[in-house]
């Protein structure tokens, strides 16, 4: 009897981790559904192949793509057994919220005020490339939610990951939660310090986009500060605290919701997953900014 061949993944060609419903499983970490998206796609491999490759039991494997097992997955260990066995290039570990398996620079200092892409000098392209920047404020004030402030750090977490945004945020608070989560469970290449700025002005005053968790009264001076530079804010309300009471005041007053549509508003409000489903939103709201360049 002929012994099956260990299927080798890397013959799998770039384009497979390119597509749109590959990339849609990894962003949404769909274990499952991925599973499925390579077993249909490469019929050398089997499930118990996928399972010496990516270090798990068969059962592991058949129960996920069968659907009888959650298909996302969050714990970070298990991702990277995935993405190291399957060989999953960087651009596609970025959208799992993994760092790259070659080195990368993750840009934690302040950033310098972004050029705009139509600024009329030698230093176009390099502003036309340059990273989005984003203050997130906030903080876990006495009427907050800490269930989902921190389901929303895990995800802004990743989201900072996968897409390299530029952060600022103060020496306390959800900012510096976010850089932390990701030092210390995504631990990406040269990353050992992160710098708290002092004074709320410096804070918003260079970011693109101002991200607000919770919050007390410091958290309302970094929003009025934004408000005065005409900064988007994007406020959780479920989070609690001045991010709910922004909320209702931006309910109330349209000229307070930036750029952000009715539907986009009202979604807000309505996050079945307070982590998922808001990070989903400042993605798109980032995404289909004019301003926004990545």
């Amino acid at each position: 009897m002929t012994r099956r061949r260990t299927f080798d993944p890397g013959v799998v060609p770039v384009g497979f981790w390119c597509r749109k419903d590959v990339a849609q499983a990894l962003t949404g970490r769909d274990v499952g559904q991925l599973f499925r998206l390579f077993l249909g796609q490469f019929a050398d491999c089997t499930q118990t192949q996928l399972a010496l490759l990516t270090q798990h039991d068969r059962s592991d494997i058949s129960n996920w793509v069968r659907g009888t097992r959650q298909g996302r997955v969050s714990d970070i260990e298990v991702l990277t057994r995935i993405a190291d066995g399957l060989q999953i290039p960087d651009q596609a570990r970025l959208l799992l919220g993994l760092a790259p398996a070659n080195s990368f620079p993750l840009h934690l200092k302040p950033a310098v005020p972004r050029q705009r892409a139509d600024a009329r000098d030698t230093d176009d392209e390099a502003a036309a490339s340059a990273p989005t920047h984003v203050a997130i404020c906030g903080s876990r004030a006495p009427d907050t939610d800490a269930s989902v402030i921190d389901a929303a750090v895990r995800c802004l977490a990743r989201l900072v990951m996968s897409r390299h945004y530029k952060v600022s945020h103060g020496p306390v608070g959800v900012g510096i939660e976010v850089m932390t989560y990701i030092a210390d469970q995504y631990r990406p290449p040269d990353i050992a310090l992160a710098i708290g700025l002092f004074g709320h002005r410096n804070v918003i005053r260079d970011a693109e986009f101002v991200i607000v968790l919770g919050g007390g009264a410091g958290t309302q001076a970094e929003i009025d500060l934004a408000l005065s530079m005409g900064k988007p804010i994007i406020a959780l309300p479920a989070s609690g605290g001045t991010a709910r009471r922004f909320y209702h005041q931006a309910a109330r007053d349209h000229r307070l919701r930036g750029p952000l549509d009715d539907e986009q508003f009202a979604a807000l409000n309505a996050c079945a997953d307070p982590g998922e489903d808001f990070v989903r939103i400042v993605e798109q709201m980032i995404n289909n900014d004019p301003r926004s360049t990545t």
